[in-house]
């Protein structure tokens, strides 16, 4: 199953698996991923998921959804895509995909001037 690693500031990053159907991600208690931040709307995005394949939409957010820092309205996510949802990070991992261990993952606070993407998951040497 495709999964998610959720960055969060001041939080150790976690991983979630994607179940089959929608995931719900925003503010409100409601969602299967409640993200707990002001910039994150209550109804942000949804990600489907079939089988192998995921994609995330937004759902009229204040902050917009971005991935890979172009903010999209839909998008078919791919092998370690990043989702920015408000200020909360989210790495989508196809289940074909060895991830990293949680513990070597980090916040890094390096930029690509070019395309204004900050890199996130980094892993620690």
């Amino acid at each position: 199953m495709p999964r998610l690693i959720v960055i969060m500031k001041a939080s150790t990053p976690k991983q979630i698996t994607l179940q089959a159907g929608q995931t719900a991600i925003g503010r409100a208690e409601q969602n299967q991923l409640t993200l707990d931040s002001p910039m994150v709307s209550r109804s942000h995005a949804v990600i489907e998921t079939t089988g192998e394949s995921a994609v995330v939409t937004d759902l009229g957010s204040s902050n917009g959804t971005l991935v890979n820092g172009r903010r999209v309205q839909r998008h078919v996510l791919r092998n370690r895509d990043v989702i920015e949802v408000g200020d909360v990070q989210l790495r989508f991992l196809a289940s074909s995909d060895d991830s990293p261990e949680l513990e070597t993952l980090s916040l890094a606070a390096d930029t690509d001037l070019q395309t204004g993407f900050a890199r996130t998951l980094m892993p620690r040497r």
